[in-house]
């Protein structure tokens, strides 16, 4: 059954009379937030909720303990040279390298550049030997986002 349209203009105007009512009422009883005066409210002011201060410090990683069975590869003098991306596979390793401003090269285990012969590639890692001895370069790792 459907209200009258008289009806439902009565319930509006009884509404509409209300507000004033409420409004001389006070707020207070309808918001309890409203009789606390700002004066004392003065943590948010002081401490605001997306201040920097506020975000738990960064938590340190913890360095991976060095290898000492094994002596890891001094790198010899070399060329400005820069590991760019590693593929691994059945068949053996690639990496890309740059050397300076170079265009990067990809060099297959066994190859040879600037002076430098491919010998292993890892998932993250190319060693390299060439005058002086040995050398390893590694992809940098990115930084966590926060």
């Amino acid at each position: 059954m459907k209200p009258a349209p008289a009806a439902l203009l009565a319930l509006c105007l009884a509404a509409l009379a209300a507000i004033p009512l409420c409004v001389a009422l006070g707020a207070s009883r309808f918001n309890p937030v409203a009789e606390i005066p700002l004066s004392s409210l003065s943590a948010t002011r002081d401490r605001p909720l997306f201040s920097p201060s506020r975000r738990p410090p960064p938590v340190a990683a913890e360095a991976p303990a060095e290898d000492k069975s094994q002596p890891q590869p001094q790198p010899a003098p070399s060329p400005e040279l820069n590991l760019l991306g590693t593929v691994v596979g059945p068949s053996g390793g690639v990496a890309l390298v740059a050397q300076g401003a170079e265009l990067p090269s990809a060099l297959h285990e066994g190859d040879a550049a600037w002076g430098w012969t491919l010998l292993a590639v890892g998932p993250r890692s190319a060693t390299f030997q060439g005058r002086g001895g040995t050398m390893t370069l590694r992809l940098i790792s990115a930084a966590p986002s926060p």
